[in-house]
């Protein structure tokens, strides 16, 4: 925790790094953790204007307030601080819980779930949805001029040239994969 309070054409008192040092204290509750606090008062004519710089881990927020009342200057612009914080860290919580699985990702299939009832993985896997394609007969070139053409990430296909089926995939790095079982 780290509250550094300046002044411009007015002098901080003590007061106002206790207000400072107060709110600081109730951003880290919510935020969870140490924040780096800058406050800038600023005097210009009868206002008096609070600028407010709040850094926490690598999240940064800014506010300014101009008043008749240095503290409450610095409140406000607290308070919009508070809300910037408030809504990020929902952003952040909203995010993380609708993120989907990522595609790379295969479930486990059981021999019940080749039979058409759902299953359920001991691990909570399960299977959400289930295609019949027809395998059509193909060159691996071929197959891998259709799946770089489409948002599939992999493509079910029988080799022409062996008759066999064959399981052709977009790898990470761009490049492609093809498996082929043995019988």
């Amino acid at each position: 925790m780290a509250v550094e309070c300046r002044g411009r054409n007015v002098q901080v008192t003590s007061s106002l790094r206790e207000l400072a040092q107060e709110r600081t204290d109730r951003l880290e509750r919510h935020l969870g953790g140490p924040a780096r606090v800058r406050v800038v008062l600023s005097q210009e004519k009868h206002r008096f204007g609070a600028e407010v710089i709040a850094t926490h881990r690598r999240r940064r927020w800014k506010a300014q307030e101009e008043t008749a009342d240095p503290r409450a200057a610095m409140a406000a612009a607290f308070e919009k601080i508070d809300a910037q914080a408030k809504r990020d860290s929902e952003k952040r919580r909203d995010r993380k819980h609708r993120a989907p699985a990522p595609a790379w990702r295969v479930d486990v299939l059981s021999s019940s779930a080749l039979a058409g009832s759902p299953a359920s993985g001991s691990d909570g896997n399960r299977i959400v949805r289930t295609d019949r394609l027809p395998i059509k007969p193909m060159s691996v070139e071929e197959a891998a001029l259709r799946i770089e053409n489409t948002r599939q990430e992999f493509l079910v296909f029988r080799d022409a040239s062996t008759e066999r089926i064959c399981v052709l995939y977009k790898r990470r790095d761009g490049d492609f994969g093809l498996i082929v079982p043995e019988c």
